[in-house]
């Protein structure tokens, strides 16, 4: 009996062990107290809702670093701040995670997107907390986001223009109110030419309006047929280095 209960002991410690070393998160970097990779934390003033944070592998909180914002689509939504990683920049970071140069931040709504006012201090809430408790350049953070997050990122990036350095915005849905309050960021516009969710006539028509009202804005339509844009845009290092050179004046 005593053999039994020693055996007992020795698989819950196992399996305590096991559960322990999964997730997304990895052992701090030489010199860094901070766990890398996607980190979650509960989002200030939402109750339970919470948020991600990537941390490349080589973050060092002595440095600073530029950082994105990332808005998902409509079947990223919930408030566990998982499935916001899960599609878009996400999967990118994480597979380039030992040399990605950007803090990537992943705050997340329910329902329909980024389409509320409450939605939009969801995201500004998760850029502020972040910032606060990470070392990042507040000079060099850029916007983005995929279908109804890429609508988020005009509207977001309209209503709050003075906090980015940049915006990028995929797929999404026109914001032709926002024009006037786009012209002073730098944005690359990105849309599949054929896309069947979300017609690249509205990313067309939005950066014609933006340049024709003084603005900086420039849009790649590549040929390929469907809705994720994505897949092209986040792996492309032209846009990589773009986002790198990109400061809020």
């Amino acid at each position: 009996m005593r053999h039994f209960f020693v055996a007992v002991q020795v698989c819950l410690l196992m399996w305590v062990a096991g559960c322990s070393s999964s997730g997304t998160t990895t052992p701090p970097a030489a010199g860094s107290n901070t766990a890398t990779g996607f980190v979650y934390d509960k989002l200030e003033g939402f109750g339970d809702r919470q948020f991600a944070v990537f941390l490349p592998n080589n973050y060092n909180p002595q440095n600073k670093y530029p950082a994105i914002v990332f808005l998902h689509g409509r079947f990223e939504s919930g408030s566990d701040g998982r499935a916001a990683t899960s599609v878009g920049i996400g999967p990118e970071a994480k597979k380039n995670a030992n040399n990605f140069p950007f803090i990537v931040i992943f705050p997340q709504c329910n329902g329909g997107g980024w389409n509320s006012p409450e939605h939009e201090k969801i995201a500004i809430t998760a850029l502020d907390q972040a910032t606060r408790k990470y070392s990042i350049d507040p000079n060099r953070v850029i916007l983005t986001g995929l279908s109804t997050g890429g609508y988020g990122t005009w509207r977001i990036g309209a209503k709050y223009r003075d906090r980015f350095a940049a915006l990028v915005p995929m797929c999404g849905y026109s914001f032709y109110e926002g024009v006037s309050m786009l012209t002073t960021t730098p944005i690359w516009c990105w849309h599949y030419s054929t896309d069947w969710a979300v017609s690249s006539g509205a990313s067309k028509e939005m950066v014609k309006r933006i340049n024709a009202s003084g603005g900086n804005a420039k849009l790649t339509t590549p040929g390929g047929l469907g809705h994720d844009v994505w897949t092209v845009a986040y792996r492309d290092p032209a846009l990589r280095e773009w986002m790198l050179q990109q400061r809020r004046k």
